[in-house]
């Protein structure tokens, strides 16, 4: 090949079998090299990479048991719609709240918060637009992104990336759930992207909402600022959104007997990263403490219960309801 092209003996010599568990390996390792020896024979380098890095990818899903066949892979493919869902939904608000806040936080501070949160929303369409691996691409970028932002904070604290570092955790457990979850197992069928798009609009519209108003509260102010006590109720149950809507979308995924029950499992596990999060105004100004978790792990805990009860009674009825056609 010209050095436009990328030599598939090259690719070929790096381990790439010897990332599949033994026993498949022995069962279709010369299989799995003919067909990568084939794929790139006449690919660019970009094309090649891109070959092998879905085949390694393939073959740790195996070794570690996320693979579209085992229960882990079924259920992390049930939850990347509505991780991804909720991801862009909380990004969208945080976009938005940045561009109001921009002058005062600062262009650069801004402009931190965009690298961040517009992949999310980029990969929200891209699934829109049926384009599942540049979603997922997006997605890495964004989670790259976060890390860099939070590494650069940590070497130099007064660059005044502090702020976007907050919720840094609940960014990446998002981030890592959407990418382990096998593509071939995740739903990519009309109604499954239609799902992802409604949890999202449902869940950011009320949050911006909240954010909106209050967004005068700016986030190195918000420790010490003094709501009345119905505003401060009002405010902490705005956190459970996300939750509640997820945990909605659960109960009717599980309450479908069409519905694989492992895939239903993994919406109730795109609930739990809920768990950590924050009230307004701008849905990223103090860590959680001991009590906010508390208050919030109670909350998501008797969503999922309710909705497990609900979805199962309603399994169970249209399991038995008779067949209306003769």
């Amino acid at each position: 090949m010209s050095d436009a092209r990328f030599p598939a003996a090259a690719l070929l010599r790096l381990p790439l079998n010897g990332l599949y568990p033994a026993g498949y390996r022995a069962a279709h390792g010369e299989e799995i090299t003919a067909v990568f020896a084939d794929a790139v024979e006449h690919a660019d380098r970009r094309t090649a990479l891109r070959e092998w890095a879905a085949l390694a990818a393939h073959a740790l899903r195996l070794r570690t048991r996320l693979s579209s066949r085992d229960p882990g892979g079924r259920i992390t493919a049930g939850a990347a719609p509505f991780l991804l869902a909720g991801g862009a939904a909380l990004a969208l608000v945080q976009l938005l709240t940045g561009l109001l806040t921009r002058s005062s936080v600062g262009t650069a501070t801004a402009a931190v918060d965009a690298v961040q949160t517009v992949p999310w929303v980029l990969a929200l369409l891209c699934v829109a637009l049926r384009r599942q691996g540049a979603a997922r691409a997006l997605v890495l970028v964004a989670l790259a992104a976060r890390i860099g932002v939070a590494a650069v904070a940590q070497v130099h604290p007064a660059a005044g990336f502090a702020r976007a570092t907050e919720l840094f955790g609940l960014w990446v457990v998002l981030a890592v759930l959407v990418l382990i979850a096998p593509p071939d197992a995740v739903d990519t069928s009309r109604r499954g992207r239609s799902w992802t798009m409604a949890s999202a609009v449902t869940i950011a519209l009320p949050l911006s909402t909240v954010a909106v108003l209050w967004i005068g509260a700016w986030p190195e102010d918000y420790a010490d600022v003094l709501f009345t006590p119905l505003t401060q109720a009002a405010l902490d149950t705005s956190t459970a959104c996300p939750a509640l809507v997820l945990a909605l979308a659960y109960l009717v995924q599980l309450g479908n007997p069409d519905t694989d029950r492992l895939a239903a499992a993994g919406v109730a596990l795109a609930v739990l990263p809920w768990t950590v999060m924050v009230a307004p105004p701008l849905y990223r100004s103090v860590p959680v403490d001991a009590h906010d978790l508390l208050r919030n792990g109670g909350v998501v805990l008797a969503l999922l219960v309710a909705a497990t009860a609900g979805g199962l009674l309603l399994r169970s009825r249209r399991r038995t309801r008779p067949d209306p056609t003769p």
